[in-house]
């Protein structure tokens, strides 16, 4: 669908400024949230990388000229290519045909070359196309595009394929690292082939020329097999069956001085909840405790049994210690209790005497070296299958790696051992992102057993010892740096497999991964991947997947791809450098500790490459000075100092990206935080910085597998803000001008928004940006009386005027002036979710619009909303409990649809004296306001709903008089309601 806006004719306009495929694009990005083999992702963890069809998306749209806008043979070109002269057609073909087309999932890992047939029926490539089409906007010189917080890299990835010379920045090394094997190397050495050694493999590539992947393949396997060499004796096979992983529990001492018994820490006791297992039809097989039946087919029979396994506790009175059995329950009732509890409040049951064991104990446990480890099962290899049986007393002995052997073996390889300190924990903001230091645990080499860092060791011997081979070869040094960096990709992806915060998963019977969030959250039952094994977790898997990762990203280069530029300093600092376009996502808040949770990666990447990038990784860990999060850690806990830093140093980076964008230059500025003063800070930043916002798309880009547990500040809509230059002679405006030039700016549009169905968050957010063109245009807006117009009064109205309009047309036509910002939410909610459960992004979103905060309106008791799970509820009046309801408000004013839930609880309640005195006293018979809030939510409700007769009843209801003495509606006494009271409303 193709959404355009009312023109502003002062400035050329870019095509995102006046149109964009809103829907299409949002679609697209979601299904990435699942990417196929290839895709960039694989290549190494980074927080919240945007998807690659967005930015593409906004890439193309923020460099292309408007038509209407656009050069004499720009124009030719489009009209030649959408087949009209007009510039609504035109922009129609460029959104709906070549933006919409580019977008489509599968083709950017390389399953496709975005071919699709013309309007002639011509098989042309869209890809191309837009390429070409840049270029000559730019009159035939590739434009310059510059991410300052360029992360994961997916934005300058995707300008880079589009033909553009990128400028990529972040202070974080690991992230700096990151975009060199994204866009550095493969810019060098894409297409071009150099000969394979020979290196004696047990499997030799039949090729005697590669290409970069080829080099990086024959070495990875090099690495592996002298690795496996040296360690398989630490992975015992036992019955000739190869060990998949090990399964773990943390362990303490039960606190009561009577019991003292060891308590395994699981958190659940499923190992695998698969239903039903094939096997063959052998005698032994139908003879299996665990079959169920067999399965006749044409050709042959197979034998089914009971594929679910779990443990079992199995207390020992003698020992004080818990053994295990492998069961195979018949169904969820089968399986026992686990020792830990499910809720968040940690705390564990000894299985001994049922004692409760508190979090504040178990981390007392943790800082006196009382927490240990117990093996609980091992999980191997079947011909087709997964299996689970207990622990050998040789693979526990073989787990138990000397402390002396670590040693001599940290001797061996650069830095020695990761023992770097880990950060400290917090109990709000970004600190909560990591806690295991709550439990005791001081440096990095704590979150893993010693047999994975004997593992992990190994392999960065082996690592080095690869590269003196390739020195000694005599490798330019270019292959090189680009090897060695992906290799030690290679790794980086197998440590996030390979630490103690790995939990086993029981319904798809694989070990988990560190960074399933962006957390470093504190993991009881753990499970650790045999590591030289073909599983996964394993080097060699994980090998595989950078490898898919970069021939992917090898395609996206070609041989004109121009130059690239990585830089590793402080968005704040100046580029010396002219961007035509900058599109950039940066850090939000408190929302992720990148430096901290990088250190994961980053304390091994020193010992893996520092011997190449001394000068940026020289430091034992990476550097937080300045970096740009609101982190109250670092100002001894004054979480109002952090938030002043944080918000000072993204003013200084908006203004450090002003000086590096052309004149006639666009920046686009990603945002996705909950909390609407967040916003406004954002907002008033890039106006303090000269920025004049034009446009503002909200497109659903949020991986499905997050930063957060549920309750994160983080949306699943983000809002890509599009700015330009403020001249530099701008003068002050005027509120009442400001006002109607707002007004006619954002008309035009949300009619059309509205026709083309358009509504909800998405409505409210897309007029944000065109409605502040009229706002920053000016360096600063005042009132009539002299007093500044501030940015949050203008956002007000701007709300306003966009939710009267959506309400206007959802209460057809009513006056919504006087009506309350609960009701407006209330009504806008109902319409476009119903009662059925809402994403929490979208409901965050619609709050923000109506300036609102979520919490509030979740608020116990007095709330119009309910979290379900990661989800909101409207509730209806029998579902809000409070017998406050209706007589007052935490916001000192009673919200019109309190009132109608008030009044249909006393109908309901057969109150109806109570009822008729409730309608004189609030004057509801001769509001209009509140017949047509009634009329709206009968309109919106299912005609099986059971409100609505009772809603249609109200519309016409005619209250009695008031019974004798004009008694007052009876009000209930005061009350305490969960965490609100009452007392300061009047």
């Amino acid at each position: 669908m193709l959404l355009f806006i009312q023109r502003n004719t002062k400035l050329p306009r870019r095509l995102i400024e006046e149109a964009f495929p809103l829907k299409k694009v949002s679609e697209d990005s979601k299904h990435e949230k699942n990417p196929l083999p290839g895709h960039i992702s694989s290549l190494h963890v980074w927080p919240a990388r945007r998807p690659l069809a967005a930015c593409r998306a906004v890439t193309i749209a923020t460099l292309l000229p408007d038509p209407a806008d656009a050069p004499e043979r720009m124009k030719e070109e489009y009209t030649r290519l959408s087949g009209s002269p007009l510039p609504e057609k035109q922009r129609e073909y460029l959104c709906n045909d070549l933006i919409a087309s580019l977008t489509r999932w599968g083709d950017e890992n390389g399953h496709g070359d975005w071919d699709a047939k013309d309007r002639d029926g011509r098989w042309v490539n869209k890809l191309r196309i837009a390429r070409e089409l840049i270029l000559m906007a730019y009159d035939g010189h590739p434009p310059k595009v510059l991410d300052m917080f360029a992360g994961g890299g997916a934005i300058p990835f995707e300008a880079m394929r589009l033909g553009c010379e990128v400028i990529a920045n972040d202070y974080n090394p690991v992230a700096w690292f990151l975009l060199k094997c994204m866009l550095e190397y493969p810019q060098r050495l894409a297409g071009k082939t150099a000969k394979l050694p020979d290196l004696n493999l047990e499997e030799p590539p039949n090729l005697t020329n590669g290409d970069l992947s080829d080099h990086v393949r024959l070495w990875g396997q090099w690495i592996l097999e002298n690795a496996r060499k040296e360690l398989v004796q630490y992975y015992p096979v036992i019955d000739n069956k190869p060990t998949v992983a090990y399964l773990w529990a943390r362990t303490i001492p039960c606190q009561d001085p009577q019991c003292g018994a060891t308590i395994p820490l699981l958190k659940t006791l499923w190992l695998c909840k698969k239903t039903e297992k094939t096997l063959k039809d052998t005698p032994e097989n139908r003879q299996r405790p665990d079959f169920l039946r067999l399965k006749k087919t044409r050709n042959q029979t197979k034998v089914i049994i009971n594929a679910r396994r779990a443990l079992k506790l199995c207390p020992d009175l003698t020992t004080k210690h818990v053994r295990f059995e492998i069961s195979t329950p018949k169904n969820v009732d089968d399986v026992g209790k686990p020792t830990m509890s499910a809720t968040k409040a940690i705390k564990a049951i000894c299985p001994f005497c049922d004692s409760q064991q508190p979090a504040d104990y178990i981390k007392r446990c943790g800082h006196e070296n009382k927490l240990r480890v117990q093996m609980t099962a091992v999980v191997y290899k079947e011909e087709y299958s997964k299996e689970y049986r207990l622990p050998r007393q040789g693979e526990i002995d073989k787990a138990e790696i000397p402390t002396e052997e670590l040693k001599a073996i940290a001797k061996a390889i650069l830095h020695g051992m990761p023992d770097e300190a880990l950060p400290q924990s917090d109990t709000s903001g970004a600190g909560r992102a990591i806690s295991p230091p709550l439990y005791g645990f001081k440096k990095w080499t704590d979150l893993f057993t010693n047999r994975q860092l004997l593992t992990l060791m190994t392999f960065v011997r082996w690592a080095h010892a690869a590269q003196r081979e390739m020195e000694n070869i005599g490798y330019p040094p270019e292959w090189l740096e680009a090897i060695n960096g992906y290799l030690a990709c290679a790794f980086d992806r197998m440590l996030d497999f390979n630490s103690t915060l790995i939990a086993w998963e029981p319904s798809g019977q694989q070990i988990g991964h560190t960074f399933v969030r962006y957390t470093l959250p504190m993991t009881w039952d753990f499970s650790e991947s045999a590591i030289p094994n073909e599983v996964r977790g394993g080097y060699q898997l994980c090998l595989n997947k950078i490898l898919s990762s970069l021939e992917t990203i090898c395609k996206a280069h070609t041989t004109k791809t121009p130059h690239c530029l990585i830089l590793h300093q402080s968005a704040t600092d100046p580029i010396d450098r002219k961007a035509d376009a900058i599109v950039t996502d940066p850090p939000y808040y408190d929302l992720i500790p990148y430096a901290d949770l990088s250190d994961f990666f980053f304390v091994w990447l020193r010992r893996m490459i520092g011997t190449q990038f001394s000068g940026v990784v020289s430091e034992p860990l990476t550097p937080k000075i300045n970096e740009l999060v609101q982190y109250a850690g670092r100002f001894d806990g004054n979480n109002d100092k952090a938030k002043r830093f944080y918000e000072k140093g993204m003013g200084e980076s908006f203004r450090a990206a002003n000086g590096s964008l052309s004149d006639n230059g666009r920046i686009v500025i990603v945002f996705a935080h909950k909390d609407p003063a967040a916003w406004e800070t954002l907002v008033k930043a890039m106006i303090g910085s000269d920025l004049v916002v034009t446009a503002s798309w909200p497109i659903n880009t949020e991986q499905g597998r997050r930063m957060r547990a549920q309750g994160s500040a983080a949306l699943a809509t983000s809002l890509w803000m599009v700015c330009r230059k403020r001249p530099a002679n701008a003068k002050n405006g005027h509120y009442g001008k400001v006002k109607r030039e707002m007004q006619q700016r954002i008309t035009e549009r949300l009619r059309y928004f509205w026709d083309q169905g358009i509504q909800g968050p998405d409505f409210v957010w897309a007029a944000i940006g065109p409605a502040l063109e009229s706002y920053s245009s000016y360096k600063e807006v005042r009132r009539q009386t002299g007093e500044p117009f501030t940015v949050s009064e203008f956002l007000t109205e701007v709300r306003r005027i966009v939710t009267d309009f959506a309400l206007g047309k959802v209460l057809q036509g009513a006056s919504t002036e006087a009506l309350d910002e609960w009701t407006r939410y209330y009504l806008m909610h109902k319409d476009y979710f119903g009662t059925e459960n809402a994403p929490v992004g979208e409901c965050i979103l619609l709050a923000q619009g109506y300036g609102v905060s979520l919490d509030d309106l979740r608020a116990p008791k007095i709330g119009i909303l309910k979290k379900v799970g990661s989800n909101m509820k409207l509730l209806g009046s029998t579902e809000r409990t409070s017998e406050r309801i209706g007589y007052a408000h935490t916001s000192g004013r009673i919200p019109m649809i309190d009132m109608i839930h008030r009044v249909m609880k006393l109908w309901n309640a057969g109150e109806s004296a109570q009822m008729n005195a409730y309608f004189h006293e609030y004057g509801l018979q001769e509001n209009t306001l509140f017949k047509a809030v009634v009329q709206a939510l009968i309109e919106t409700s299912p005609q099986n709903s059971s409100d609505r007769p009772l809603l249609e009843t109200l519309i016409n209801y005619e209250p009695g008089e008031p019974s004798s003495g004009g008694s007052s509606p009876r009000q209930p006494t005061h009350e305490t309601e969960g965490q609100l009271t009452f007392d300061d409303i009047s």
